[in-house]
């Protein structure tokens, strides 16, 4: 009995032309920047309701721990949250964007005066009170900003929860990109109740 082997023939491997290959990256190109106008509003319009939710929620606690404590706590503008000189994180005494950073502390002695946690000893003294500090907020996106439109760079809650602001205090939310801006942007207002809420960009607060 007779076996005839036959060897059969090396399947090829097919791949990628050279021109299969240039149309697939164009098209792919095509989607991409048809998808990066929508992809890019929608980073924005997170970080703005990431950014609002963030301040908010500070007030938030200044108000909540102002109110429990039975004592004042003060809320200021901060872009010294990383010193290393042992003293700690200080109040600004200038500029309008909080975006730069804030930091939170009690403040059982209700002095307007301090730019950081801070107490009169016995002798009648300023000293520091590091273990009165009750958050940090660091510098953010520099593509943003939150711009104070009262020139408020220090908000002090009393025991009872309200706020030194005379009227409410407007906080503009805004992106480098005026187009996203005015799609996406909104304010925050804060009352002397110490309550806050959400408006449209550019709304008087005291009219909404």
């Amino acid at each position: 009995m007779f076996v005839y082997m036959t060897s059969a023939r090396p399947t090829p491997h097919r791949g990628f032309t050279l021109i299969e290959l240039m149309v697939t990256v164009a098209l792919a190109a095509i989607l991409a920047a048809l998808a990066a106008p929508s992809l890019r509003a929608f980073i924005v319009r997170n970080n703005f309701s990431s950014m609002g939710n963030e301040f908010s929620g500070s007030i938030l606690r200044a108000r909540n721990e102002a109110v429990s404590k039975n004592m004042c706590v003060t809320m200021c503008m901060s872009s010294t949250v990383d010193t290393t000189t042992g003293n700690g994180p200080v109040c600004l005494t200038t500029g309008q964007d909080w975006q730069v950073g804030w930091i939170v502390f009690l403040n059982p002695e209700c002095n307007t005066t301090i730019n950081r946690p801070q107490e009169t000893n016995a002798s009648g003294t300023l000293v520091n009170k590091p273990e009165n500090m009750l958050l940090v907020r660091r510098t953010g996106n520099a593509d943003y900003t939150l711009m104070s439109q009262s020139t408020t760079r220090k908000i002090q809650f009393n025991p009872r929860g309200n706020s030194n602001l005379g009227a409410a205090g407007r906080f503009d939310l805004v992106y480098t990109d005026n187009q996203l801006s005015n799609a996406y942007g909104f304010s925050i207002c804060l009352d002397a109740l110490g309550r806050t809420r959400s408006v449209p960009s550019a709304v008087v607060c005291n009219s909404y």
